[in-house]
């Protein structure tokens, strides 16, 4: 993937992977082959192939297991996995995992050379900042969606539910590893949801003002595997999915280079908000508002341009511009459809009246992501967007 140029994580894709060779990466990572202790961060996803690896692994190396990772991962739950003994005598971290995973493990990493707690270095004035380079880090996503592997963020939610976006060059991953195998039991929804996800990382990338010319490269190539790849990726029978599941994985890991050097932009600070408080899965937080800021980002002419180009791709029949972005829209409400996501408060269980709106999605005016927008998002336009969805 030559978008990868743009990225100092090494990025390695696999049909399947054994013990072998995963330790070989880990050995390079690290720079250690002999005693080499490996602290290997989880959640409980029931998936096969990730036991069968690092059962594997067990026998090239000692191995420390980290599984106290839930959705949205608390801060508290990754200081007691750093504050473990065990964690002391790390010499790389493997994530091996969904986005929550991931990006816990950064925050291991990151703390392991760092130190003091993690909640110090959240929020917009943080008492402590990021100086030095993180443990060697290996980060294996089992979602095609979150890009986490190839990005210098994470997000973490502290006692108060608040959810911090915590980012540095210094927590990027030495390499990410992608493996098609480890996506065989992802069920519909969530390759619908984790999927759309990246979409969002991709578009978000566009309308960005952080944007530019290669930036907006990376950004369309992604986008446009992604609107090929998903909707067969979440049809397809098990047997049949393997190179799907592939495709779909590093097309994420591309939509996360781009949102690497731009950031995210008004859908992430929204979908924040849905997480926070009613505990919308990521998602589809982020898919909530996909159209509404679509249609938001078309007063922008360099949004037009490039939206334009991916619709181009579909659509090669078409030649004026405001054919090709209406065109696309449609695309995306088709694909929304077909994945069956929600579109409106009711459909999210969440009764919401116009006070609320503006009580809750306040929040999201002093939320960095929302401040990338281009062009810029008002309060006004904001919870009217909202509303509208009521």
């Amino acid at each position: 993937m030559i978008s990868s140029l743009l990225s100092s994580v090494h990025l390695l894709s696999y049909d399947e992977i054994d013990g072998s060779s995963l330790f070989t990466i880990l050995s390079y990572a690290a720079k250690k082959e002999e005693k080499l202790n490996v602290c290997v961060v989880l959640d409980d996803a029931p998936i096969a192939a990730k036991e069968t690896l690092i059962e594997q692994l067990k026998s090239y190396c000692t191995i420390s297991v980290f599984d106290k990772v839930r959705p949205n991962p608390q801060t508290k739950d990754i200081m007691s996995m750093v504050q473990d003994e065990r964690f002391g005598a790390c010499d790389v971290v493997l994530g091996i995992g969904g986005g929550s995973v991931l990006d816990s493990a950064k925050a291991m990493a990151m703390l392991a050379t760092n130190k003091g707690t993690l909640d110090q270095y959240l929020g917009s004035q943080p008492s402590m900042t990021v100086q030095k380079a993180s443990l060697p880090l290996v980060l294996i996503p089992t979602t095609a969606g979150t890009g986490s592997e190839m990005t210098k963020v994470g997000v973490y939610t502290d006692d108060t539910g608040r959810k911090y976006t915590l980012g540095s060059p210094l927590m990027h991953a030495h390499t990410a590893v992608l493996v098609a195998s480890l996506l065989d039991t992802m069920p519909p929804a969530l390759c619908a949801a984790t999927g759309l996800d990246a979409l969002d990382h991709a578009l978000e990338s566009i309308w960005n003002k952080n944007s530019n010319a290669i930036t907006a490269s990376c950004a369309r190539s992604a986008a446009i595997k992604i609107l090929q790849v998903l909707p067969k990726l979440y049809d397809a029978p098990k047997e049949e999915r393997r190179a799907l599941q592939r495709a779909m994985l590093e097309a994420a890991s591309e939509a996360g280079i781009a949102f690497n050097l731009t950031g995210t932009a008004s859908g992430h600070a929204i979908s924040f908000v849905l997480s926070e408080s009613w505990h919308i899965p990521h998602g589809l937080s982020c898919a909530f508002t996909l159209l509404e800021v679509y249609d938001w980002a078309l007063q922008d002419q360099e949004n037009r341009n490039q939206l334009s180009l991916i619709s181009k791709h579909f659509h090669p029949e078409l030649l004026q511009e405001d054919e090709l972005v209406q065109a696309l829209r449609s695309d995306l409400a088709l694909l929304l459809d077909h994945l069956n996501i929600p579109r409106i408060f009711k459909e999210l269980s969440v009764e919401i009246d116009k006070d609320a709106i503006e009580q809750e999605f306040s929040r999201a005016l002093n939320d960095p992501k929302l401040h990338n927008q281009k062009p810029p998002l008002d309060a006004k336009s904001l919870y009217a967007m909202l509303e509208a969805k009521r």
